[in-house]
């Protein structure tokens, strides 16, 4: 799934560049509209279910300029029992621009929890 979002004057520094931290919100924003395609967070809320960050990562490859709109590829890279590790691949036309990683812990009454369904099988508009 790709989203297309475009770089705020709020999310630049002095230069006009993207900042550093800006960035995993660009990749929250993407997980969201992927979430979206499989019934959204209400959702997953709906299922009891929950999910919290565990680990997180960036490599930047190209700095975001104000103004650009940067399409973010979101896919899962690992689907385990009770979480899932999704990767963002952020580009800027043809050139590369960062690639995330956040990994996802499923969690239900406050311990880990099996992933629903919802994450795990293809987008609801798929089925």
């Amino acid at each position: 799934m790709i989203s297309h979002l475009q770089v705020r004057p709020r999310h630049c520094d002095a230069q006009s560049m993207m900042h550093a931290a800006r960035y995993y919100e660009y990749f929250e924003d993407a997980f969201l509209d992927w979430l979206g395609e499989r019934g959204g967070y209400d959702r997953l809320r709906r299922e009891g279910a929950d999910l919290v960050v565990k680990a997180s990562g960036c490599e930047h490859h190209a700095p975001a300029r104000l103004g650009d709109v940067l399409a973010v590829e979101t896919a899962p890279a690992r689907v385990g029992t009770t979480s899932i590790t999704m990767t963002f691949t952020m580009r800027h036309g043809g050139d590369l621009v960062a690639v995330g990683t956040i990994t996802y812990v499923c969690v239900r009454d406050g311990a880990a929890a099996p992933l629903p369904g919802m994450l795990i099988g293809p987008p609801s508009s798929a089925l």
